[in-house]
């Protein structure tokens, strides 16, 4: 089968990805509560053979002195859980495939192992390409790469906001 091209475009750019046999998706799917921090890179469909839902690919820069880079992630949502996430020709390791499940409300994540291969990731879960880094979660569901005492520090201010909505 023949490459298939689909053009999304966004403030100040053009993006076309190359996909096998895609599909455009009906809408445009984008995490809840998406972060304008974050955009969207492009949207492709998974063949039709396939049973997964379309996805969307997002970036969030990171940066401090332990090193800078990028939180990639790819996101899908349905009225159902996925297994695992379709293959990703683009798909590099350290980036992560996030599925929201709406029908019960819950994420489900992965990301690209040193194999090349998805495996299923938490909280916590260690940054491949910088080790001082590991796997967090924003409150709408995005994933970010984090630095370890950043997480230490959230849970710090979590617990305060807590005690302080009881008082």
């Amino acid at each position: 089968m023949g490459s298939s091209y689909l053009q999304l475009l966004l403030p100040a750019s053009l993006i076309i990805i190359s996909a096998q046999s895609v599909t455009w998706p009906q809408d445009v799917i984008e995490p809840q509560g998406s972060s304008s921090h974050s955009h969207a890179i492009g949207a492709a469909a998974t063949p039709a053979r396939e049973a997964h839902a379309s996805y969307q690919m997002y970036r969030w820069p990171f940066g401090s002195t332990s090193g800078s880079g990028h939180t990639v992630w790819y996101f899908s949502q349905s009225g159902s859980s996925i297994h695992s996430p379709p293959v990703i020709s683009q798909s590099e390791p350290g980036h992560l495939y996030v599925h929201y499940d709406k029908a019960k409300n819950t994420h489900q994540y992965w990301m690209v192992a040193g194999s090349g291969q998805w495996e299923s990731v938490g909280k916590g879960t260690e940054y491949p390409h910088n080790h001082g880094r590991v796997l967090s979660f924003r409150s709408n569901g995005e994933p970010s790469w984090v630095l370890r005492a950043t997480i230490g520090t959230t849970e710090i201010r979590r617990e305060r906001q807590a005690a302080s909505a009881i008082m």
